[in-house]
């Protein structure tokens, strides 16, 4: 069933559940389903790839399916995806990102996936200078992130930690730039912990998904991106 739910002005349609956004009466609107032969490196993506970790539409693969994988090579490896730098959305303009996901190889040890939203693109992710996602590492369990330069929170337990080939949906709100908010699967998660992203209110940002090991392991996972979606009131320019 789908509920109307109305926040900042947004008008938003969610199935009750599978917790997925369906809709929203929002200025500007971002989706991406992966529905292609191969990904749009064109126009939206553009892939961050480094040693024998590889990404590729899943062939035929029901609603569209992205993977980024890496493989057991002893050697430093990054697969991801996100906007090449290019940032059109802003955080103050009542920003949210969602995004449907799974492992279908959970990440053993060296290897720490990204999912959200961020600044310029960095191979290291500690050195992202703003960011706003959720963290996974060898255990499966989430954890939720949020730096503006100035304000910073990392590694804020969320009470999530997945399995292989659990799907879940993600949701990042900011709405409110000096709380923003975090859901799995339509759950509030951390909320006794503010995420205070206000030093730039107008922050721009870009969508980003990224799978990696930042020093030489035979670590391996594989992680599979079903939707990613962005919309936001629209601003002046």
């Amino acid at each position: 069933m789908l509920k109307p739910y109305t926040y900042d002005d947004i008008i938003h349609w969610r199935d009750s559940s599978t917790f997925e956004t369906r809709a929203a009466l929002a200025g500007v609107w971002w989706k991406d389903d992966f529905l292609g032969r191969a990904l749009d490196t064109t126009v939206w993506w553009a892939t961050n790839d480094t040693g024998a970790a590889t990404e590729a539409v899943v062939a035929d693969a029901p609603n569209g399916v992205y993977a980024l994988a890496l493989d057991a090579t002893n050697e430093i490896q990054l697969a991801g995806i996100d906007f090449d730098d290019h940032r059109p959305f802003t955080l103050n303009q009542g920003l949210i990102f969602e995004c449907r996901f799974r492992f279908t190889v959970l990440p053993t040890t060296g290897v720490t996936a990204y999912i959200g939203v961020c600044g310029d693109h960095n191979a290291a992710a500690g050195t992202v200078a703003e960011s706003i996602w959720a963290k996974f590492s060898a255990s499966g369990a989430m954890v939720l992130e949020s730096d503006d330069t100035v304000n910073e929170q990392n590694d804020v337990a969320s009470g999530v930690t997945l399995i292989a080939n659990q799907w879940t949906i993600l949701r990042i709100e900011c709405e409110d730039e000096t709380s923003v908010r975090f859901f799995a699967d339509g759950v509030r998660k951390a909320s006794a912990t503010v995420f205070d992203m206000s030093q730039v209110a107008a922050l721009q940002l870009q969508p980003v998904v990224r799978l990696g090991k930042e020093a030489a392991t035979t670590g391996v996972g594989t992680l599979q991106i079903d939707y990613a979606t962005c919309y936001q009131h629209r601003g002046a320019t």
